[in-house]
Parts: structure tokens; sequence; C-alpha cells
């Protein structure tokens, strides 16, 4: 889907590096990053480590696939928002963003990848793939936006989140039509040598109470770091992902050559 590239010295690193190659930053056709690192990881386990296999239907005695319960409707995004319980983060001060540990920041994988959660700012409430609920707070707005931008493009349940985080306008069908075109094998995207980039450090850009900007950094073991300033839209009691006029998540993802700048995410 990206284009190819130059042989020669006179290659720009853009084109050269990883972050740039197809699978990683799409093509000039508007598509623009769809996950962290322009990865874009397709993950055959469902959560918690069930594989689509386990999530079938087992056989009856007789051979045949057991008839599945009938599914609960699907809840309605006011309804949703309105079954969310309270969160003990309060603190709506931009400064409040430096302290994670206070919140009790943990880690969950969703595949390969780590995630950052808190019984105190968010998701309160994890069904299946989606992980809702988050802090009406800037430390909210950041563990949705880590949690949305990984989500969505990932896993057997990416349109659940799609469906249910992603800010309801009209680049929301441009994103998930791009997710479904261009998912792909994080182990053949993703050179060894640069190992599998993790979400690493941070930036509060800029904070209202129906706005949030977040610039997330990723980091490979290589020390390969890539800026996502993502952008989170308080909608129907809950942060929702905005994601950007090409449909992509953001359309300002660039390289750096350190992490030097970003407060980094507490481990352990």
């Amino acid at each position: 889907m990206g284009s190819s590239e130059q042989a020669g010295d006179e290659t720009p690193e853009r084109e050269r590096s990883p972050f740039a190659k197809p699978g990683f930053i799409a093509s000039a056709v508007g598509i623009g990053l769809i996950v962290v690192l322009g990865v874009v990881v397709v993950l055959t386990s469902a959560p918690d480590g069930k594989t689509e296999d386990d999530a079938r239907p087992a056989a009856t005695a007789s051979g045949a696939p057991a008839s599945p319960a009938s599914p609960a409707p699907k809840a309605t995004a006011s309804s949703a928002a309105s079954s969310c319980p309270a969160l003990k983060d309060t603190d709506t001060s931009e400064g409040g963003i430096a302290d994670l540990r206070s919140i009790g920041l943990s880690w969950k994988k969703l595949g390969p990848l780590n995630l950052p959660l808190s019984q105190q700012s968010g998701p309160a409430v994890t069904d299946g793939q989606v992980a809702r609920c988050f802090a009406h707070t800037p430390r909210g707005a950041l563990l949705a936006l880590a949690n949305i931008s990984v989500r969505s493009a990932n896993g057997p349940g990416w349109r659940d989140v799609v469906e249910q985080q992603v800010y309801p306008d009209e680049t929301k069908a441009v994103y998930e039509q791009s997710v479904a075109a261009n998912r792909s094998d994080w182990t053949s995207d993703y050179p060894p040598e640069f190992g599998l980039p993790q979400l690493s450090g941070y930036k509060l850009v800029s904070y209202s109470a129906d706005t949030a900007v977040v610039d997330l950094a990723f980091q490979t073991p290589g020390g390969k770091v890539l800026s996502m300033p993502l952008t989170a839209r308080w909608h129907q009691g809950d942060w929702k992902q905005k994601m950007a006029p090409d449909g992509g998540q953001t359309e300002l993802a660039a390289p750096k050559d350190t992490i030097d700048g970003y407060l980094l995410f507490p481990r352990g």
C-alpha cells in the first residue's frame, strides 16, 4: 500500500526507516497512519489468551457444533456511558498528568503489546476487546487514547472498538475501511532488528473539558521512537478517539532521535 523505497544514498531517512515502509505509514492516497508506529498488528488470539478456535462453539456429542446462545443486544453509546461507574480520579489540572503512580497504573497485554490501565482513571469496564469508561480528566484521556489507538486496529475485536470508541464523525467510516484493508502480520511487517515498539512516553499537548490532545511516544528496544499526537473528544459520557481528516489516527506522526522531552510511563 505504500510507495516503494528508492535506492541509493539520496533516499531520505523517512523512506529508508521502517516507519515509512508499507504496513507502517500508509501511502499517499490518504489512508494515513492507522496504528502505533504504523505497525498493523493482526493478533490470532482472542482477548485473555484464547485463540479464535477457542471462541468457537464446542461440538455436541453428535459431532455437530453446539448452537450458540442468543447474543445479548448491544448497548447503545448512550446506555453504555450511563453504565460507567464513578472513578476516583477527579483531578482536572494539567499538571496532574505527570503523576501516574498515585492512580495505581498497571499494564495488560493485548497480544504482544502492553497497554496501561488504572482502577482510578480507567478503563473501569472491559467487555471483550472494548475497554471503556475513563475518568473525565487529563489522565483519563491519556489512558483512553493509549488503549483505543491500539485496540481499534488490532486483535479479533477491533471492529467493536471502532464502533463504540471512535468519535462518530465523517472520519470514522474511512478509518474503519483503512484498518480492514491494511491490517497485516506484525511478525513479517516489522523488521526483527528493530524489535516490537511499546508505549513508553507521553506529553499533554492541550486539555479542555471536551477535547484532549496527547502525544504518545512508542519506542523499540533498539531506541527508535515515533511521536503520535492523538485527539480525544468527550462524547456521551466517555472519551472517544477522534481520527484525522484523512481517516488515519493522526497526520502528525514523526520519528524522533530520542525519547527526551516526554514523561515516561512508570513500570512495575
